[in-house]
């Protein structure tokens, strides 16, 4: 009987495999650059700014007058600067001023801050917009008058605002009523006053190029440009609407001066009319009076005859 052969099966581990030769790239097809991945930008805000508090709880003025010296001061400086994208304006919202610190905050009642595209952000971070403010306001109020000028001012020092104000809206808290200060090496020093007539107060901002009034009984700017008040936008929409109406009661004036010398003339000449109709008429009377007399002197020399 034959043999039948078997053909062994050879382990797969032991069968060469020989692999294609690799083709080098054509000398018309360079190989595309290797192009650098761009680093990640560093985050700006590693905490959510939502986590801090954007109220501190208490209210934003303590009596009518702080209220509306300051929404006076806010209004005009936000009239001021409109249109400017480089400034940032706030009126009583936390500023923050050490990362990751959530009662490191103050709430000036106004701040300016220049360098700054305004925003609607609910709170001022300063490690956020890489400066404190520029230059603040405090009014003063019963509960907020010592530290005003105490802790917060020694809060702004520290901070490096350049310019802090101090306003008094009532009376009886500072002396005189509108007080600057300005950041010198490192230090507060009160910016001269000069004292005007009924009361008034003035003191030069050298960062705003604007003098703070105390005058006709509250917060004023002047501008020594223009040598006038800033305004606020009622008053500006005011004053252009009352120089409108004179401008209208100018040109009735002028109309009804021009109706005048109309009627002038018109009476002159109707004037003129009677006499030449008197005049008329007077020679008329005067020649019947000739007629009648030639008459009676033909009668008389005819009975003479």
């Amino acid at each position: 009987m034959p043999v039948k052969k078997v053909q062994q099966s050879v382990p797969v581990g032991t069968v060469s495999v020989v692999e294609p030769p690799i083709r080098p790239p054509s000398p018309w097809m360079p190989p595309e650059p290797t192009r650098p991945t761009p680093p990640e930008p560093p985050p700006r805000f590693a905490e959510d700014p939502l986590e801090y508090p954007c109220e501190d709880g208490l209210p934003i003025a303590t009596n009518p007058f702080h209220f509306e010296w300051m929404m006076t001061c806010y209004r005009t400086l936000r009239h001021r600067y409109r249109g400017r994208r480089d400034l940032y304006l706030g009126c009583d919202m936390l500023v923050y001023y050490e990362r990751g610190n959530r009662e490191a905050a103050v709430a000036p009642d106004v701040f300016v801050s220049f360098g700054v595209p305004p925003g609607n952000q609910l709170s001022y971070f300063v490690w956020l917009e890489g400066k404190p403010p520029d230059a603040v306001w405090e009014f003063g109020a019963p509960l907020t008058v010592k530290g005003d000028a105490g802790e917060k001012k020694e809060t702004y020092r520290r901070m490096g605002v350049r310019e802090y104000w101090l306003v008094d809206p009532v009376g009886g808290y500072h002396d005189p009523r509108v007080q600057g200060f300005q950041l010198v090496d490192g230090a507060y020093e009160q910016m001269p006053w000069e004292d005007g007539p009924d009361g008034m107060v003035a003191v030069w901002s050298p960062l705003l190029q604007l003098e703070q009034r105390f005058a006709d009984g509250r917060l004023r700017f002047w501008d020594r440009e223009t040598a006038q008040y800033l305004e606020l936008p009622e008053e500006e929409s005011n004053r252009l609407l009352l120089e409108e109406r004179k401008g209208w009661l100018e040109a009735e004036r002028g109309q009804l001066e021009e109706r005048k010398g109309r009627l002038e003339s018109e009476r002159g000449q109707l004037e003129e009319r009677k006499a030449r109709q008197r005049a008329e008429q007077d020679l008329e009377a005067e020649k019947r009076a000739r007629k009648a007399l030639e008459a009676r002197i033909a009668e008389l020399e005819g009975q003479s005859e």
